[in-house]
C-alpha cells in the first residue's frame, strides 16, 4: 500500500467553502484545486461534516471526467496571495470586544468559576449590543488576524441553528484574510510546555485555565491543523487530544502531523465514547482529569522519537538501533517501523498495518500477517522488496517489537475477508469505497482502514485482477438506462430472469435468511447464442468484468471454494460447466448455504479446522442439461437458443460493451441504497408472489423447489418495481406486477419441469452425445449425419462409446440400448416406430474424408432434430 501521489489537492484555508450537494450544509464543502491552485468544477469535493454525511467527490479516482470550463483553465503561473489584516477601526472594535462579558458564553463560563481576566487574555468578546461570542484570533506576531463569531445558549451549548462566521473574503482572488491557531499568540517561546492541538475554541478558553501547565491551541475543526500553521509550531512536543468520535480520531490533522517529523502524540482520553465528548466537556461535568497521568498511561500514535534502553530511533537520520550487551547496533540506516493499525479477522488470524517512514522518500505502508511480522527472516523478506535492508537478528527485533508495544499506540481494526457485503458492519466493500449504513460512500484511509459504526473495519486484501474486478469507477449510470441496453443487447426473454437474479445477488443473506438456500442460475444453449455474454455483463456491474472461471480447466477443490469465498452478496460466474466436473458438490453446497471446512496450513499438525463460508450466488452456463437431478433441481433454467443476432441487438451489444468498459458499481451503490426498504417487505412480498405463481400451476405436479426458486429471484425485483425504483415491467400496480412476473416465472418453470419430468436416459445419452461430438470423438457422416430436418444416429457404433464414458461419469452400468430407443419413440410423436428404427446408409468409419455412403446400417435411429436442440441443448453444428 505504497502511497500515492494526487493531481487534485482540497483547497486549503482560508478560501472559503461551499454548500455541501448532499446535506446542504452551508461552508462544508471542500472543493478541490489542481497544481496551479485552480478550483475544479464545483461538485467535486468533501463534506467536512465527517460525522454525519462524509459525501465526498473525488477527481483523483479512475474514470473520473474533469470538465474545465476555460475560466477554470490558466496557463499562466497563480499570483501570489497577500495577507489581510482588520483595519485600525476593526482592530479597536475587537479590543473593546474583549472588555465586555455580556455574551451567554461569558455569563456561563463565569458561573462555572473561570474569571474575567482568564476569558479576556484567552481571546474571548462579545459583539456590541448582541450576545454573539467573538474569538479574537492573534497571530504569533500578537497581531488580530480573524475573527469567529460563535452563538451559544444560555447553558452555554452552540446555537446550531446558527452558522459560525468568519471575516468575509474580498472577491479579489490575491487577498485573503487568514486563520491562524487561536492561541498561538499565547504560546510560551522557550518551547518548554507541551502544546495541546484541540478542535474547538471553547475548549481550549476552557481548559487552558484548568490546566495552566499546558499550552493550548485550537484549530477550528478535526481537519483545520494545516501544514501552515504545523510549521509554526517548530520543536514543540505536540499533543493531538482527539474528540471522541470518528471525525477526532480519523482526520487530515493526523495525517499532516505524520507527514513532518515532529515530536507529536495522539491521545484519547475517552476511547468508550463516539458523540464527540472532549476534554472541557469532562471539565465542565467536574471530571477533572490528571492529564499527565493519562498522557503516561495512553500509548502514543506516531511518536517518532522513540528511546529507551535498548532501543534508540533517530530522527535526523531515520534509523532505529538497538543496544544489547553495551553494545549498540545500527539495524535500519534509512528507515524506522511503526505500527498503525492490528487486525483480526473472523477466523482470529491477526495482521499488522506497519507504516514505514523512510528518509527522503513517501512513507510505505505495509500490510503483514503476525507470521510475517515476528519472523525477522520473513519482515526482511517484506522490506526487501521495497529496497530497504533490515539489518535485524531475532533478539534485536523483539526489542523493536516490544518499544512498539508498550511506548506507541495502534489501533485495532476488524478484517475484512471478502468483498461485498459484511452484516455486522452493515457496511458493502468494494476494492476502493465502502457503502456504510446503505447510505455513505466512505474512501479508507492510507492504511486501508474505515471507520463504521464504533469500529475500524479494514480492507480485504487481494490482488490486482479482484482490486480491478470491485472498483468503483466514479462513471455515473443508473440502472433503468442499462437495463434498457442489456435486454436489447440479449432480448427481454433472455435478460429478465438473469438481471432479477442480479439483484437477488446483492441481497443475498436476505434471501438466505428466509429460505436457507441460494438458487444457483443456469444458462444453457450451444456455442454462439450469447448465454455466456449475458453472465459476464452481470459481473460488470460490481466494477468490472469478471475474469473467466472455467470448469473445464483443471480445477483444484480449494482453488473453486476460494473462489466461491471471495465475495459476499456478489454473483459468481463459472463457464463451462460438464456433467463430469468433478466437484459438482461443492456448487450444490452453494445451493444449500453450507460451510467449507478445511485445516489451515499452519495448523496441519493438530485437529484445528476453518470455516470457509460461502456468500455468492452462482451463475453457471454451460452447452449441456445437469443430467444429475438433484443438482438440476437446484437451478433455475435459462435456455438461449437465438444463434442469429439483429442489427439491434449487434448495436445494443457494442453499446453494452462501452459501457461495460466505464465500470458499472454505481448501479449496484444505487440498489443497495434500499436495503432496509428489501428487508421489510421481502416476507410478504415472497408470499403473496409465491402463492400467484404456484396458482397458476392449478391442478399440474410440479416440484415445491422450482416454485421456492423463482420466487427468491424474483422477489427482490418485485419489490423495487413496486415502489418505483427500477422499471423492469410494464406494470406499476402491485398485484399486475406479481401477475407479470409470474407469467415469466411459469414459462421457464413450466420448460424445465418438463425436462425434469422427463426420464433422465434421454438426458445422459444427449449430454455424452454432444460431449463426444465437440471432444471430435464422434464424427458426421460416420456417426451420424443430418437429411433435412432429420438427425441419423448410427447407434450400433455410438451406443458403445457412450456405455464407457456412462460408466466412467457416474460409475454404474449405463441405460441399455432398447430404453434409450423407447424414450426416442414417446418424442417422436406422429412417427411410425420403422420410420424411427431402419437401416441408414453412413461413410465407412476407416476414412472420414470420403464422400460416398457406402455402409448401411441396421438398428440405427431417425429423429427430429429440432425437439432435441431446444429440449437438451443438442448442438452437432458448432464444435467448439
Amino acid at each position: 500500500m505504497s502511497k500515492k501521489h494526487y493531481k487534485y489537492r482540497f483547497e486549503q484555508s482560508p478560501k472559503k467553502k461551499g454548500k455541501c450537494p448532499k446535506c446542504g450544509t452551508d461552508n462544508a464543502w471542500r472543493y478541490y484545486q489542481d497544481e496551479h491552485g485552480i478550483r475544479l468544477d464545483e461538485k467535486y469535493g468533501k463534506c467536512e461534516r465527517i460525522n454525519n454525511c462524509k459525501h465526498q467527490l473525488n477527481p483523483n479516482k479512475d474514470n473520473f471526467q474533469i470538465t474545465n470550463s476555460t475560466n477554470h483553465i490558466n496557463i499562466n503561473p497563480p499570483k501570489t496571495v497577500q495577507t489581510l489584516y482588520p483595519n485600525k477601526k476593526l482592530r479597536q472594535e475587537y479590543e473593546e470586544s474583549l472588555k465586555n462579558y455580556t455574551s451567554n458564553l461569558h455569563k456561563y463560563l463565569i458561573s462555572r468559576g473561570i474569571p474575567k481576566e482568564h476569558l479576556e487574555k484567552h481571546g474571548l468578546g462579545t459583539r456590541k449590543n448582541t450576545c454573539e461570542t467573538l474569538f479574537i484570533f492573534k497571530n504569533i506576531s500578537k497581531e488580530i488576524a480573524n475573527v469567529k463569531t460563535v452563538v451559544y445558549t444560555e447553558n452555554g451549548k452552540r446555537d446550531k441553528d446558527i452558522k459560525p462566521y468568519s471575516l468575509k473574503q474580498p472577491e479579489s482572488k490575491t487577498e485573503k484574510y487568514s486563520m491562524c491557531l487561536f492561541g498561538e499568540d499565547l504560546m510560551d517561546e522557550t518551547n518548554s510546555k507541551k502544546v495541546i492541538v484541540v478542535e474547538s475554541e471553547k475548549s481550549k478558553v476552557i481548559a487552558s485555565f484548568y490546566y495552566p501547565e499546558y499550552d493550548w491551541v485550537a484549530c477550528g475543526s478535526a481537519n483545520g491543523l494545516t501544514q501552515e500553521k504545523i510549521n509554526l509550531l517548530g520543536e514543540k512536543n505536540i499533543i493531538w487530544l482527539s474528540d471522541a468520535d470518528a471525525a477526532g480520531r480519523e482526520n487530515s490533522s493526523i495525517r499532516n502531523l505524520k507527514k513532518t517529523r515532529l515530536n507529536f502524540s495522539v491521545i484519547d482520553l475517552f476511547p468508550e465514547r463516539t458523540d464527540g465528548y472532549d476534554i472541557a466537556d469532562a471539565i465542565l461535568d467536574e471530571n477533572k482529569i490528571n492529564l499527565e497521568e493519562a498522557f503516561k498511561s495512553k500509548k502514543v500514535n506516531a511518536v517518532y522519537a522513540l528511546k529507551n534502553k535498548k532501543v534508540q530511533y533517530n530522527n535526523s537520520t531515520t534509523s532505529m538501533s538497538v543496544n544489547l550487551r553495551s553494545d549498540w547496533a545500527r539495524v535500519a540506516d534509512n528507515f524506522q517501523i511503526f505500527i498503525e493499525y492490528q487486525t483480526k479477522d473472523e477466523n482470529e488470524n491477526i495482521s499488522w498495518i506497519l507504516e514505514v517512514k523512510v528518509k527522503g522518500k513517501e512513507t510505505i505502508y505495509l500490510e503483514v500477517d503476525h507470521e510475517d511480522f515476528c519472523s525477522v527472516k520473513r519482515l526482511k523478506n517484506r522490506l526487501a522488496e521495497n529496497h530497504l535492508a533490515y539489518k535485524a537478528q531475532e533478539n534485536q527485533h523483539t526489542e523493536i517489537q516490544n518499544i512498539l508495544f508498550t511506548e506507541t499506540q495502534y489501533g485495532k481494526a476488524k478484517k475484512m475477508n471478502r468483498f461485498g457485503y459484511d452484516a455486522k458492519s452493515n457496511a458493502y466493500f468494494f476494492s476502493n469505497m465502502v457503502l456504510v449504513n446503505n447510505t455513505n460512500l466512505v474512501k479508507p484511509n492510507e492504511f486501508g482502514i474505515i471507520h463504521s459504526k464504533d469500529s475500524y473495519l479494514s480492507m480485504p486484501l487481494s490482488n490486482s485482477k479482484l482490486d480491478k474486478r470491485f472498483l468503483l469507477s466514479g462513471y455515473e449510470i443508473r440502472f433503468n438506462d442499462w437495463f434498457k441496453t442489456y435486454q436489447e443487447a440479449h432480448l427481454p426473454e433472455f435478460a429478465f430472469i438473469p438481471t432479477c437474479f442480479y439483484i437477488m445477488s446483492i441481497y443475498r443473506d436476505v434471501a438466505v435468511k428466509h429460505k436457507n438456500t441460494s438458487p444457483i442460475l443456469f444458462l444453457q444453449g450451444s456455442a454462439g447464442t450469447g448465454k455466456s455474454s449475458i453472465a459476464r455483463s452481470l459481473t460488470c456491474l460490481f466494477g468490472y468484468q469478471q475474469d473467466d472461471i472455467n470448469l473445464k480447466s483443471k480445477n483444484t477443490e480449494a482453488a473453486i471454494v476460494k473462489k466461491m469465498g471471495q465475495a459476499s452478496n456478489v454473483l459468481l460466474w463459472m463457464d463451462e460447466y460438464h456433467n463430469e466436473f468433478a466437484h459438482e458438490g461443492l456448487l450444490q453446497a452453494a445451493y444449500d448455504n453450507a460451510g467449507y471446512h478445511r485445516t489451515p496450513e499452519v495448523r496441519r499438525s493438530n485437529n484445528e479446522t476453518e470455516s470457509l463460508d460461502i456468500h455468492a450466488v452462482l451463475a453457471l452456463t454451460s452447452n449441456y442439461l445437469p443430467s444429475n437431478h438433484i443438482f438440476f433441481s437446484r437451478c433455475v433454467l435459462v435456455q438461449v437458443d437465438e444463434s442469429e443476432k439483429t442489427e439491434s441487438q449487434r448495436n445494443a451489444f457494442k453499446e453494452l460493451n462501452n459501457l461495460e468498459k466505464k465500470g458499472l458499481g454505481a448501479i449496484t451503490v444505487e440498489l443497495l441504497r434500499y436495503r432496509e426498504l428489501i428487508c421489510k417487505e421481502y416476507l410478504e412480498t415472497y408470499k403473496d408472489f409465491e402463492s400467484v405463481l404456484i396458482n397458476k400451476f392449478e391442478g399440474q405436479t410440479v416440484s415445491q423447489r422450482l416454485y421456492t426458486n423463482m420466487s427468491q429471484i424474483f422477489t427482490c425485483a418485485i419489490i423495487l418495481q413496486k415502489n418505483g425504483h427500477i422499471e423492469i415491467c410494464e406494470s406499476t400496480d402491485y398485484y399486475d406486477i406479481l401477475d407479470e412476473f409470474s407469467d415469466i416465472g411459469m414459462k421457464f418453470i413450466t420448460r424445465q419441469n418438463e425436462i425434469q419430468s422427463e426420464t433422465s436416459i434421454l438426458n445422459e445419452f444427449m449430454g455424452i452425445l454432444q460431449m463426444l461430438f465437440e471432444r471430435q470423438q464422434i464424427h458426421e457422416g460416420v456417426h451420424f449425419r443430418f437429411d433435412n430436418d432429420l438427425l441419423l444416429i448410427r447407434m450400433p457404433s455410438i451406443y458403445p462409446i457412450f456405455k464407457e464414458k456412462y460408466r466412467f461419469a457416474h460409475h454404474k452400468s449405463a441405460p441399455d440400448k432398447n430404453s434409450i430407443i423407447q424414450e426416442i419413440l414417446k418424442l417422436e410423436k406422429g412417427r411410425d416406430k420403422k420410420e424411427v428404427i431402419k437401416t441408414i446408409r453412413f461413410k465407412n468409419g476407416e476414412d472420414v474424408e470420403q464422400k460416398s455412403l457406402n455402409n448401411s446400417t441396421s438398428n440405427s435411429i431417425s429423429i427430429t432434430y429440432e425437439i432435441y436442440q431446444q429440449r437438451f441443448g443438442l448442438d452437432l453444428h458448432n464444435r467448439k
